[in-house]
């Protein structure tokens, strides 16, 4: 299993919208809820429009992670982007492996450390406590 999370906190809300707007026909999305759900209740299915109208750049929830051979995940790129007008779940774009050159080269995406079972929750917490620290 690997995970390697990029730095995407650099893009402003504006070129994540425009990243979501020019990628999503070249991946698909799905939504999920932030604390675990009773079994069988899925998040409200909402259009691009609205996903996009409520991706923000300072969401806490934004990250970009490269994911091969993780448990019930397909090999791919995962951008996942909290909602400001949803609160309660997110929206992650899957992406085919064979964009992330382009992807990084277009947004200047930067590798972090590769991660071996580090959960998304366990980075989103370390990341947040690294840059409240700069």
């Amino acid at each position: 299993m690997t995970e390697r999370f990029y730095d995407i906190s650099h893009l402003s809300t504006t070129q994540l919208q425009g990243l979501y707007t020019t990628y999503i026909k070249k991946g698909w999305k799905d939504f999920d809820y932030y604390e675990l759900m009773p079994e069988g209740i899925k998040p409200t299915d909402i259009s691009d429009a609205e996903v996009i109208m409520s991706i923000d750049a300072t969401h806490e929830h934004n990250y970009c992670v490269l994911m091969i051979d993780c448990e019930n995940e397909q090999d791919g790129i995962m951008f996942g982007f909290g909602l400001s007008y949803y609160p309660d779940f997110a929206v992650y774009l899957h992406l085919p492996l064979n964009l992330l050159d382009e992807l990084v080269s277009k947004y200047g995406l930067i590798a972090k450390e590769e991660a071996k079972d580090y959960t998304v929750n366990e980075f989103l917490i370390e990341d947040h406590l690294r840059n409240s620290q700069n």
